[in-house]
């Protein structure tokens, strides 16, 4: 039997970047080598760790999609023999592969949806940050900031596209509408930083192109713009946010980039809470939100658009109280204080 150790986290990429600290805490805890099974999007991004033996891909919605893919994966991870498997994703569909894949020792929440598929339950500590509720799967342990490992090249076509650091990195995208903070009211934050003589760089995948382009529009752009979105990868996205002042985004997994890359985070919640336990961390970090709303929050995740129609939680969220936050934090990373 192996001594080597699976990690699963197959969920969004923020939630994926939330269980890395757990990375850490295995090698630490455990003999023999750590591997990690995530998500297509979850491996481009922690590809490269240095703690990690491998990265694999369950690729639930392609090549292992439906029943075949499952009993595809869990032969392929059988054969592997691990002797432990830390699973962080709360879904049946997980905990039914990790069965099939007859690993000793199957650890997961309590609450997960297949919890009795687990050899050994933990408690979900719900009132905890998601990094610590990750670090509880193997005894516990304190918050700290999450890492990513570019690549040289990554880091030098970073330094390609952003030739000059300590500009205002802003990510607008979230898969979730009612996640968003409106293109308007980032188009005029972005409009006041580049009055004031701010360098702006917009980042964003793929599916954030057109997004990016009408906040463009609506500011004005101008020479102090730079549009990165969808010209980067995970890990170079988070080369460039490395070499950012701070970085203005919404609940999303750019928001947890900013925090592994270590820059001051502003974060935008409008229909989800920090108290769902995914909002930042640091000293230099700040939430804005609406918290006098009845309905909100009005899911886990987010919607398609408002369940109420007027969509207060991020209308109400001021751009002028956004960029003031921006500026506070430029003004204390120049002084260093």
């Amino acid at each position: 039997m192996s001594a080597a150790t699976l990690l699963v986290d197959t969920s969004f990429l923020g939630d994926v970047l939330c269980a890395e600290p757990l990375v850490r805490a295995a090698v630490a805890k455990f003999d023999g080598p750590v591997d990690f099974l995530t998500s297509t999007g979850g491996a481009q991004m922690l590809s490269g760790h240095p703690d990690l033996r491998e990265v694999m891909v369950y690729d639930k919605r392609g090549v292992d999609k439906g029943v075949r893919g499952i009993f595809r994966l869990a032969k392929m991870l059988r054969q592997r023999q691990y002797a432990r498997v830390i699973c962080s994703h709360r879904s049946w569909r997980t905990a039914f592969l990790l069965r099939l894949a007859r690993i000793p020792e199957r650890v997961g929440y309590d609450n997960a949806s297949g919890a009795k598929l687990y050899t050994k339950l933990v408690p979900y500590p719900k009132q905890l940050h998601e990094i610590e509720r990750n670090l509880a799967l193997i005894g516990g342990g304190e918050w700290e900031r999450p890492r990513l490992f570019p690549s040289l090249e990554e880091q030098q076509r970073a330094m390609q596209l952003a030739p000059q650091s300590g500009f205002v990195a802003v990510a607008p995208g979230s898969i979730w509408a009612t996640k968003r903070w409106p293109a308007e009211h980032f188009a005029e934050a972005i409009k006041q930083l580049l009055d004031g003589g701010e360098r702006v760089v917009l980042l964003g995948g793929p599916d954030d192109t057109d997004l990016a382009e009408n906040i463009i529009q609506i500011s004005g752009g101008g020479p102090g713009l730079t549009n990165l979105t969808g010209q980067t990868n995970l890990r170079e996205s988070y080369a460039v946010l490395e070499r950012a002042a701070c970085l203005m985004t919404n609940d999303s997994a750019p928001m947890h980039m900013g925090v592994a890359a270590g820059i001051p985070v502003v974060a935008i919640f409008c229909s989800t809470v920090p108290d769902f336990g995914f909002g930042p961390r640091g000293s230099r970090d700040v939430i804005l939100q609406v918290s006098d709303l009845d309905c909100r929050p009005c899911g886990i995740h987010g919607h398609p658009t408002c369940p109420e129609q007027h969509f207060r939680c991020g209308n109400e969220v001021a751009a002028e109280k956004v960029v003031a936050a921006v500026r506070e934090r430029l003004a204390v990373d120049v002084s260093g204080s």
